[in-house]
């Protein structure tokens, strides 16, 4: 499994991730990026995982992000 973490609270709403990566981001109603599934959420972070296939897409995600607030490790 992959780690995803994802600082939400500075989201500028691009959509880049969501659209590259749509099983794991969507836009919520305030127009921000939200993990679908967070496992766990530390001060401005929230975590998720990833599947190992799903390393490309999730990889652009984080180097796609303007302000660089994804990451993926593993």
């Amino acid at each position: 499994m992959l780690s995803i973490s994802h600082k939400r609270p500075e989201c500028i709403g691009c959509m880049l991730c969501a659209e590259v990566a749509p099983n794991y981001w969507e836009m919520d109603d305030e127009g921000l990026a939200q993990l679908h599934r967070v496992v766990r959420a530390h001060k401005h972070f929230e975590y998720g995982e990833g599947f190992e296939e799903d390393r490309s897409v999730l990889k652009e995600a984080e180097d796609g992000c303007p302000i660089g607030i994804i990451r993926i490790d593993g």
